[in-house]
C-alpha cells in the first residue's frame, strides 16, 4: 500500500521532508521505501538529520534556496513521469557498474521518448519553432580530429603524442547532433587502438563548448528499441571511460546537457570562467541520455546531480569547481 500511496501513478509527485521535525521510525520506513517520485528534504538548520537526510534524493537548504525548491517542483509537476524515472535511474546507477548504469539510461531514455509527456513537450516546441533544414555547413565533418606531438599542452604524461578533438558546428552552439555522436565515437575508437598516444584532448569551437542535444533531432526516431541499440553502439561515453587516464576536456560558454554529461567522464575538465552548466532534459520529459546519469554522480554526488536535474537550472563554473564537477577554472 505504501508503495502504490507514493507514487506518481497515483498522483503523488514528490515528497517534501521537514528535516528540522523529529525523525520517527515511521518516517525512515517511509523514506526506506523508496517511493517512486523524488524525496525532497527541506531544512532552515544548519544541522541536519543526517541519518534521514542519506535517504533522500536531494535536500534544500531554506530559506536560500527557497526559489530553486519553487522551480523544482514546477518541474516535477509539468513532467512527473520524467522526474520519478530521473530519480529512479539516480538511485540504482549508484549500486551499478558504469556500463550497467549507461546500459539503464538508454532504456529509461527510450522509454520516455515515448511517453506522454515528451510528445506534450515536442508538439508544445513544433508548433512554435520551424525546424532547421539540413545546409551546407552541416554536410562538413563536425568533429575536427588533429594530431600532434606532446607539447605543453600534455602536463600529466612524459610521452606520447596528442590527440586533439574539436567539435565543430559552431554555428549551432556545437549541438550534439547524431553525426556529432558519430564522428566523436569513430574517433574515439581509433584512438582507443592507438597505444602511442599520450593524451585525448576535447574541446569545442565557436562560443559554446555544447549548447546539449541537437533539438531539431528530438522525436525523430520512431524505433525506440533501435533508437536504445543504437546509443550503446556508437557510445562516446563507454568509449571515454575506457579512455579516461588519457582524456582531457576543456570547456567554456554554454556546457548544457551532453555538454557536461560527457565531459564528466573525463580525468580532467578545465573551464573558462564564463562556462555554464545545466541538465535541463526533465523539464523537456526525457532524462539526460548522454551518460549523464552515470557520470555526473560520480563526480557531485546523487543529490547535487538531482537537483541540477529537477531543477534544469544553470550553474555557474565556480560552483561547478565547489561541487567538483570541473576540476579547474583556466582563463
Amino acid at each position: 500500500m505504501v508503495a502504490e500511496d507514493q507514487s506518481v501513478v497515483s498522483g503523488q509527485d514528490y515528497l517534501l521532508v521537514d528535516l528540522d521535525q523529529p525523525a520517527t521510525k515511521e518516517i525512515a520506513l517511509t523514506l526506506a521505501s523508496k517511493a517512486h517520485c523524488p524525496m525532497i528534504g527541506i531544512s532552515q538548520r544548519s544541522k541536519q538529520n543526517l541519518d534521514l537526510s542519506a535517504w533522500l534524493d536531494l535536500v534544500l537548504q531554506l530559506p536560500e534556496e527557497q526559489a530553486l525548491l519553487e522551480q523544482i517542483i514546477q518541474t516535477i509537476t509539468n513532467q512527473p513521469l520524467a522526474a520519478a524515472t530521473f530519480i529512479s535511474v539516480l538511485r540504482e546507477s549508484a549500486n551499478l557498474s558504469i556500463s550497467q548504469g549507461l546500459m539503464m539510461e538508454s532504456l529509461a531514455y527510450s522509454t520516455l521518448q515515448n511517453s506522454q509527456g515528451f510528445r506534450a513537450w515536442l508538439s508544445d516546441r513544433s508548433a512554435t519553432t520551424s525546424k532547421t533544414q539540413t545546409n551546407a555547413a552541416d554536410q562538413r565533418p563536425v568533429v575536427l580530429v588533429e594530431r600532434s606531438a606532446k607539447t605543453h599542452l600534455d602536463t600529466q604524461n612524459n610521452r606520447g603524442d596528442i590527440l586533439k578533438l574539436t567539435l565543430h558546428r559552431p554555428d549551432k552552439r556545437n549541438a550534439f547532433s547524431a553525426a556529432m555522436r558519430d564522428e566523436l565515437a569513430a574517433a574515439l575508437h581509433l584512438a582507443l587502438a592507438d597505444d602511442t598516444l599520450g593524451r585525448i584532448l576535447i574541446q569545442g569551437s565557436g562560443a559554446a563548448f555544447c549548447a546539449g542535444g541537437d533539438l531539431t533531432e528530438f522525436g525523430q526516431s520512431q524505433d525506440a528499441a533501435l533508437a536504445h541499440l543504437t546509443r550503446l553502439t556508437r557510445s562516446p561515453a563507454s568509449l571515454m571511460v575506457q579512455l579516461k587516464n588519457k582524456l582531457q576536456v576543456r570547456v567554456h560558454g554554454a556546457c548544457i546537457g551532453a555538454g557536461i554529461e560527457l565531459p564528466a567522464f573525463a580525468e580532467y575538465i578545465s573551464a573558462k570562467s564564463d562556462s555554464t552548466f545545466a541538465l535541463p532534459e526533465v523539464g523537456f520529459g526525457l532524462i539526460p541520455g548522454a551518460g549523464g546519469t552515470v557520470s555526473v554522480p560520480r563526480r557531485i554526488g546523487r543529490q547535487n546531480t538531482a537537483k541540477l536535474g529537477l531543477s534544469g537550472a544553470s550553474i555557474s563554473a565556480q560552483q561547478a569547481l565547489t561541487w567538483g564537477l570541473i576540476d579547474a577554472i583556466e582563463d
